[in-house]
């Protein structure tokens, strides 16, 4: 059985203990599982990381590439559970110790992407 497609409900994950991601590319309308799906280029966005004594400053917007190569609409190929961000999201951030500038990498995955049959709209 082949990876899941993220759908609306998908769930997201970062590697930092408190960054939060949200999605804001809009999911397809035109291909429903249980949830429209997303096709193409995903981008999130990540706010709330820290690191040490930096705090991110400025939420900040990152891209996931899709992975699939067999599920495709006219928007592009399926965003897949596993798929994360190509490059870290660099967020900007303030040292609360000494008021320096610093940046935090953070990777977005997405854990648990939905579903596994769509249908076409």
């Amino acid at each position: 059985m082949g990876k899941a497609i993220a759908t609306m409900s998908c769930v997201l994950t970062t590697d930092n203990a408190t960054a939060q991601a949200t999605i804001i590319t809009p999911s397809s309308t035109k291909v429903k599982a249980s949830a429209f799906c997303y096709f193409g280029v995903l981008q999130v966005q990540v706010a709330g990381a820290t690191q040490g004594t930096l705090a991110q400053t400025t939420p900040m917007v990152g891209v996931i590439q899709p992975t699939s190569t067999k599920v495709k609409s006219f928007e592009g190929f399926a965003v897949l559970e596993g798929d994360k961000t190509t490059t870290p999201v660099m967020c900007p951030a303030v040292d609360s110790a000494s008021g320096a500038a610093g940046v935090i990498a953070v990777t977005v995955t997405i854990q648990s992407a939905g579903q596994v049959k769509v249908k076409a709209l």
